[in-house]
């Protein structure tokens, strides 16, 4: 493994593999694995859900942008195939990573200045892709147990990121967006501002929905955060790229960790 960059060594990364059977989940520098974990990307979010790639993306059949260079991945790598295959990924952008003036992946979508002026360590989730034939819920919650001790070594403030619902049709997640915007809105002084195209959820949330129905629209992803108290924008955005809907969310990690004690030994 190749040593990290000066902005990437700030971050803490002394961390346990998490292992369970064949799949383990560890940090990676790897430019080979990194390479995999894009090409997963690109599988899931462009071939199977129908995205729109660009051409560059096309044509290495990999998902790469100008934030990989200064995350943290997280993979998971299936250790029965020879070589080892990376088959789930998650990319964290710490704040601390991030070059002089730039912006958050997210906050290409949100302004994010409330939660930049409250919160000192800031932590972005994103491009979570897992191979589809492993979403037994093991690799994702690899990722989640590795993703936590994160988190807690380097006492991250908050985290955040997109939680995105499947096609451009709005009115299809009508329901889980209008339970969330009534049952775990974004405070007014953290709220995350749209900047760009958006719909105000208040707009088209005319009726209560109760949680049974809203949960059978809930990503699995998007429903464990809510379990740790993840707080929603007001707005969603519908994104042709990804053929997606998505929200931003982010979760107070300090009162997270205050109120999961088996979170905090998850190490």
């Amino acid at each position: 493994m190749s040593e990290l960059s000066p902005q990437l060594s700030s971050f803490s990364t002394t961390l346990v593999p998490v292992i369970a059977g064949r799949y383990e989940a560890r940090l990676t520098n790897s430019p080979q694995e990194i390479l995999q974990a894009q090409k997963l990307r690109y599988q899931v979010m462009y071939a199977e859900k129908g995205g729109r790639p660009d051409l560059h993306k096309v044509k290495n059949k990999a998902d790469i942008d100008q934030w990989d260079d200064c995350a943290h991945h997280i993979i998971v790598v299936d250790n029965k195939n020879k070589p080892s295959k990376v088959v789930g990924t998650l990319r964290l952008v710490s704040n601390l990573s991030l070059v002089e003036d730039q912006l958050f992946y997210t906050e290409e979508a949100f302004d994010l200045s409330a939660l930049r002026n409250h919160y000192p360590s800031m932590l972005e989730l994103g491009r979570f892709c897992i191979d589809p034939r492993g979403r037994n819920g093991v690799i994702l919650m690899l990722i989640w147990k590795y993703a936590m001790q994160i988190i807690v070594t380097n006492k991250i403030d908050v985290m955040f990121g997109c939680a995105s619902f499947p096609g451009t049709d709005i009115d299809k997640h009508r329901d889980v967006l209008t339970y969330l915007y009534q049952n775990n809105l974004a405070p007014n002084e953290l709220m995350p501002i749209p900047v760009t195209n958006h719909v105000k959820i208040a707009d088209m949330s005319s009726h209560r929905t109760d949680y049974e129905s809203a949960t059978k629209g809930i990503p699995t992803l998007l429903r464990g955060y809510l379990k740790l108290g993840a707080k929603t924008s007001d707005t969603a955005i519908i994104d042709p790229v990804f053929n997606t809907t998505f929200i931003c969310i982010y979760v107070d990690a300090k009162t997270m960790l205050s109120e999961n004690t088996t979170l905090v030994t998850a190490r």
